[in-house]
């Protein structure tokens, strides 16, 4: 699912398990004369020994994001066990990596961060969603190495910032694509009453059905005392076809329910019903029949392809952090992929390896495939880090809301709306 405040709205966070062994083999990093399967390496750099390379993350170990980001930690750590005990570590050196915990609380990473780097003397950071931007700032003024999803903003243009998704600050022309490919014309937009962040996101998703000739109709806040049933009377008089915006699977399995009671349903006057989130299979649990037919763009690959990287991403949860039920969350794949990307920041910086060749190294990478997990199977990180990113996989729950149904197996990309031209497109509408 989208890792935007609905994962902004939904999401902060970070993870459990297995890293108790990996922080438990951390030793004293940045001496003089390490050693790489090379030889001797001259100069010195912070985190590195002859044997292990170490690696700092803050998350949510507790406060209220503990458990809704705990998969992202389980996921570094099956990478880095596959890396560590399969495939014999980096030029000969395993990745650790020692952890802070923030608390939920933004506000403290800064200090997290500084810790880390005074205290425990790491190379580089893993990071989790919700990192503070003062951290990240902080971070980039040292030049430090960085990888990690980038959900915040403030990633773009960071040139010590590694990401194989950017969410930016404008938006794109794929959601209203898709709308309109599914023969959506006339929509209603929703928000969650008193959040400001899902009016910033609703905002952005109506400029995009805008660009795409979708004219935006309404627009409906949502929360604890909303009548769905007066909305579907309001959403049948004005003939909308699409529902859009904020509209998450809760409000989605009340209000599809209600349209259908008046004869509108997917597939019968109702074009597409699009959620910001969704894609786990609690959702199925919870509301399947309720929201059968509704779509989803989702921002890694869905799991029903059964790729290649995705066979091995599974092995590796089984193997390394069975805990983690069902090891097919995208929080988890986020964390994989965190930590695939600073490997092969590793691989590219070199048998001896500084902060500057890492960050020079892996800019240079011009075809990074994303572990097998991303929308782009070729990422050109030498420029991905100046565009909001726009390739999403379109998947429907299926008619009997039991299964996850990808629209394709190719991923959908569009163009990238600017901040400027969604305040433009929105006074259009």
């Amino acid at each position: 699912m989208l890792l935007l405040d609905s994962k902004r709205l939904l999401r902060a966070g970070a993870l459990v398990v297995s890293a108790s062994g990996l922080a438990a083999s951390l030793v004293a990093c940045g001496q003089e004369g390490t050693t790489g399967a090379g030889g001797t390496c001259s100069a010195t750099a912070p985190g590195i020994t002859p044997t292990e390379i170490r690696a700092g993350m803050v998350w949510n170990d507790t406060g209220p994001g503990a458990s809704t980001v705990a998969p992202f930690r389980a996921g570094v750590d099956a990478r880095l066990h596959v890396l560590n005990e399969q495939d014999g570590g980096i030029y000969g050196r395993k990745v650790t990596y020692a952890w802070r915990d923030d608390q939920s609380d933004p506000t403290l990473s800064l200090r997290m961060v500084q810790e880390l780097l005074n205290q425990e003397n790491v190379f580089g950071f893993i990071y989790s969603p919700g990192g503070g931007r003062d951290s990240a700032k902080l971070l980039e003024e040292r030049a430090i190495p960085v990888t990690g999803i980038a959900s915040d903003p403030i990633w773009l243009g960071m040139n010590n910032m590694f990401s194989w998704f950017y969410l930016g600050d404008g938006f794109n022309t794929t959601w209203g694509n898709y709308v309109q490919q599914q023969g959506g014309t006339r929509a209603a937009i929703f928000t969650i009453d008193a959040s400001a962040s899902s009016l910033g996101f609703a905002q952005q998703v109506a400029a995009s059905l805008t660009a795409a000739g979708v004219k935006v109709v309404q627009t409906f806040p949502t929360g604890a005392s909303t009548s769905y049933r007066v909305i579907a009377r309001q959403l049948k008089e004005n003939d909308i076809d699409t529902l859009a915006g904020v509209l998450l699977p809760s409000a989605a399995a009340q209000l599809l329910p209600e349209l259908a009671q008046l004869g509108v349903s997917l597939g019968h006057g109702l074009k597409v019903a699009l959620l910001p989130a969704g894609y786990d299979h609690d959702s199925l649990t919870e509301f399947g029949p309720s929201i059968a037919g509704a779509s989803i763009l989702s921002a890694i690959q869905p799991f029903e392809l059964d790729s290649v990287g995705q066979q091995r991403f599974r092995q590796a949860m089984s193997d390394y952090v069975p805990e983690i039920q069902p090891p097919t969350q995208d929080m988890a794949v986020n964390g994989w992929l965190s930590a695939d990307l600073f490997i092969r920041g590793l691989e590219a910086a070199g048998e001896c390896p500084t902060r500057e060749s890492f960050i020079s190294g892996l800019r240079a990478v011009q075809d990074y495939d994303g572990a097998g997990l991303a929308p782009d199977a070729s990422i050109d990180l030498s420029t991905n880090f100046r565009q909001t990113s726009t390739c999403y996989y379109a998947i429907k729950i299926s008619q009997d809301g039991a299964r996850f149904q990808p629209v394709s197996p190719d991923a959908l990309c569009g163009d990238v709306i600017t901040p400027e031209q969604v305040a433009a497109l929105n006074r259009q509408s």
